[in-house]
């Protein structure tokens, strides 16, 4: 197998639930604890960063997910829910443009009012930065199976995602610019789909550029 991208590991083993990857391969490193999605998030980051930029921009992070490091940005925030410096993502207690790179990695399914937390992310991401948004089946799921509530038996999740996921995004935030990102895990060879929003034309024509499988929708 090759080398983690993020922490440079050769060891492997099963991911959540001892589950192997499409590619019958143990997905998660035994060093940094990364899986697929976020291999391939580091992939299209390292593509895409510019570190003389990144130096001066305010991060904030829904999950605790190996993608970002902390020490590129100017400031760094995480907010996991339940935890000391927990955000509700349908009412962020945070000013307008507050920051300039936000990571949401599979933390959308357990919000019930999706669209909303969609709206307030970017009511919270300044105009020169993007939103980088990752929630799981949306590259394999067909339509999003909507629940309505947070079911136990799915991971507490309300809903699970399908490619109908990159329109409903449009809709629901329509001044933003969605690029699409689908690439393969350099691990295990599975392939794995991301978005990046962002108010900015730069970074639109800079993920479209440099990004494995980028392809732009929306505006």
């Amino acid at each position: 197998m090759n080398a983690c991208n993020i922490c440079g590991g050769h060891r492997f083993g099963p991911g959540p639930s001892h589950r192997y990857s499409i590619t019958a391969l143990p997905p998660r490193c035994l060093g940094c604890g990364s899986l697929e999605r976020h291999r391939v998030a580091r992939r299209a980051i390292d593509a895409v960063r510019l570190p003389e930029l990144f130096a001066r921009y305010r991060l904030i992070r829904f999950s605790s997910d190996p993608i970002l490091v902390d020490r590129w940005f100017a400031s760094a925030e995480l907010s996991v829910f339940g935890g000391e410096n927990s955000c509700d993502l349908e009412a962020i207690d945070r000013p307008d443009e507050s920051y300039d790179i936000i990571l949401c990695s599979h933390v959308l399914e357990h919000v019930r009012d999706d669209a909303k937390a969609l709206r307030e992310l970017m009511r919270v991401l300044s105009p020169e930065g993007f939103l980088l948004l990752i929630v799981p089946r949306s590259e394999a799921g067909t339509l999003t199976d909507d629940w309505a509530f947070p079911d136990p038996a799915k991971n507490f999740h309300y809903r699970g995602y399908g490619r109908d996921f990159d329109t409903s995004l449009a809709k629901a935030v329509p001044q933003a610019h969605v690029v699409i990102v689908e690439a393969a895990d350099p691990v295990t060879g599975d392939a794995k789909r991301l978005h990046m929003l962002t108010k900015s034309i730069f970074w639109r024509e800079r993920w479209l550029a440099t990004a494995p499988g980028a392809l732009s929708i929306g505006s």
